[in-house]
């Protein structure tokens, strides 16, 4: 019997309102392909856990400044090939698919077809036959028909719910379950909400190496960052033990109540998004042991007996630290994490921290206005000329040195577990630092159960997208040789070419070589050729007369300026080449 999408929402509604998952540990995917096999050829039957399936979720998929508003931009989201498009009101999301002889919409055209007159909404064409789809995927001309407009009704391309939000694209890839996906909010900070708004340019994309299991069970553990991101984000000897304590729902509310009562935030209750897993560094500790604090990178993470540390998931895609620290100006780092195929996914990234914030409420402790005058123009200039430009570039540039210290690692690991036959079921974890990567792996595998008991056809690739490996056991990590450390390290095609950020800043720079490579020429030539003069100069200057001995000054001065010119010229091109070569590739290594 057909389930209504009705019935599915509501279903999905009470399933999303769950904060926990079931106390029974599900056997690993890896371990249990068997399982799988038999249990994704029984008829759909309700899960026994409080977690959604993977593809009935929102998913960050793509920042907006990366995509063209003028063409079809090709993206893949859970093995799913999808095309994201402007109708010239809003982003649009389709299969990549037409729906004739599946060719790939991605490289159609989009423009204002004449069919519309009603709504000056852009279309959607195929560019094998010219057939064309309207902004909900229904087809609306077919060219070779007797009658284009009529025999186009019954053609449809799948089209999936899109939200923007803190500047990316969100997709619900099922449309099953779509009357259900305007009730899930998005799991944006009120913090962020804000920050996106002032510093837009920081924001910071990356394809990655590896998949989505390894990434987030990577981003969500606090305990690498002292040896992974060594003299990067914090040092080796702020290594410790981390005491975390997994927060009740209570907890987590008290956190958020603190997170919108900031003069930095303009939050409401109905924004309140928490995460389904979090755990806490108490006062007193995170000092000590949050590696961050430790560290305290340009001194803006000072900590005391005050200071508050926290980490959360939020089921699938987004992980948050939110650090409190001696100042009391609160900083985030969010992640969120698009598993597109198996070994491959996107991360997104902000740090948002409340300092560099403009403020949205009067702060109720501060009765001297002649302070807070003098307070409000600091904030003004260190928002408008220093972090203006550091949340560009330099922000990329850090992020890309985070990220580098990691794919070396994760890249090899998941070709050492697939060669060798393991998951995450044989890691050791003996300490509280794992805790929230444990609870991740557990949370993945009751998605995946989830997942399967739909009546989705392609819930097999899906699955494979999340966690990694197929149901016969083949591995995207030995499928294919080993990548190279370059290939590992690549910046320019993993980040640079689709950030119009660094791409811009890319292209300056090359400008200024081309200048240095056609002015050098002229330089040397000159200092050649004023050391000469010199030379001569000073063989006659002897015997020579005033306006001479004039002459041959002037041209040992020459020489001079021309030398140091000629100097200043190399080192500046030295300088140029280096800065270049930090957005394309940079050597990463862990031994120094």
């Amino acid at each position: 019997m057909m389930i209504t999408t009705t019935a599915i929402a509501i279903t999905l509604a009470a399933l999303h309102g769950c904060q926990a998952f079931s106390t029974t540990t599900p056997t690993s995917i890896a371990s249990s392909r068997n399982d799988l096999t038999t249990s994704s050829k029984t008829a759909p039957a309700k899960s026994s856990s409080n977690v959604l399936p993977l593809h009935q979720n929102w998913w960050p998929v793509a920042l907006v400044n990366t995509l063209d508003e003028h063409a079809p931009n090709a993206e893949r989201l859970l093995n799913k090939d999808l095309v994201l498009w402007f109708d010239g009101v809003d982003w649009r999301c389709m299969d990549d698919m037409c729906a004739h002889r599946f060719a790939p919409l991605s490289e159609g055209r989009v423009f204002q077809s004449s069919n519309d007159d009603t709504n000056n909404r852009r279309c959607l064409s195929c560019s094998y036959h010219g057939w064309e789809f309207d902004s909900q995927g229904q087809c609306t001309k077919i060219p070779q028909a007797l009658d284009p407009t009529k025999a186009a009704k019954s053609a449809r391309v799948a089209s999936y719910p899109v939200q923007i939000g803190a500047g990316i694209v969100w997709v619900w890839p099922d449309e099953s379950s779509s009357p259900f996906a305007e009730t899930v909010p998005l799991p944006i900070s009120p913090m962020l909400q804000q920050w996106e708004k002032e510093y837009p340019q920081s924001a910071y994309q990356r394809e990655i190496p590896y998949g989505y299991e390894l990434l987030a069970e990577n981003v969500i553990d606090m305990s690498h960052l002292p040896f992974s991101h060594h003299e990067v984000l914090s040092s080796r000897d702020n290594g410790v033990h981390l005491p975390f304590k997994m927060l009740s729902l209570d907890e987590k509310e008290k956190v958020w109540e603190k997170e919108i009562s900031s003069i930095y935030s303009n939050a409401t209750e109905s924004d309140k998004v928490l995460p389904t897993y979090q755990v806490e560094i108490k006062p007193g500790k995170a000092q000590f042991s949050d590696p961050i604090f430790a560290y305290n990178l340009m001194g803006t993470n000072e900590a005391d007996e005050s200071s508050t540390s926290h980490l959360g998931f939020y089921p699938p895609s987004h992980i948050r630290y939110h650090r409190t620290p001696k100042s009391g100006l609160s900083s985030n780092t969010e992640l969120f994490v698009c598993p597109q195929s198996a070994g491959k996914c996107r991360v997104i990234i902000f740090n948002p921290f409340e300092g560099g914030m403009k403020k949205l409420r009067r702060d109720a402790t501060k009765s001297k206005k002649r302070f807070e005058f003098l307070s409000n123009i600091g904030q003004y200039l260190l928002r408008k000329v220093i972090l203006k430009k550091y949340m560009g570039v330099e922000n990329h540039l850090l992020a890309s040195d985070v990220f580098d210290g990691d794919n070396i690692f994760l890249a090899m690991q998941g070709e050492r577990l697939a060669k060798n036959r393991l998951d995450y079921s044989d890691y050791l974890v003996p300490s509280s630092a794992d805790t929230l990567s444990k609870i991740f792996r557990k949370w993945l595998d009751l998605a995946a159960e989830a997942t399967r008991r739909t009546e989705c056809k392609q819930a097999d690739n899906i699955i494979e997208a999340a966690v990694g490996c197929s149901l016969d056991g083949s591995s995207p990590y030995t499928a294919h040789p080993q990548q190279s450390r370059r290939e590992l390290l690549d910046r320019y095609n993993s980040h640079t070419k689709s950030c119009p950020i660094c791409s811009e800043a890319l292209s300056r720079l090359e400008k200024r070589k081309k200048i240095l490579n056609f002015v050098l020429p002229t330089i040397f030539g000159a200092t050649g050729a004023s050391l000469i003069a010199s030379i001569l100069s000073a063989s006659i200057i002897e015997s020579a007369n005033l306006p001479s001995k004039v002459v041959a000054k002037m041209s040992t001065k020459l020489f001079g300026s021309c030398l140091l010119m000629s100097a200043f010229s190399v080192l500046l091109k030295s300088r140029v080449e280096k800065s270049i070569q930090r957005f394309h590739y940079v050597e990463h290594t862990h031994q120094d």
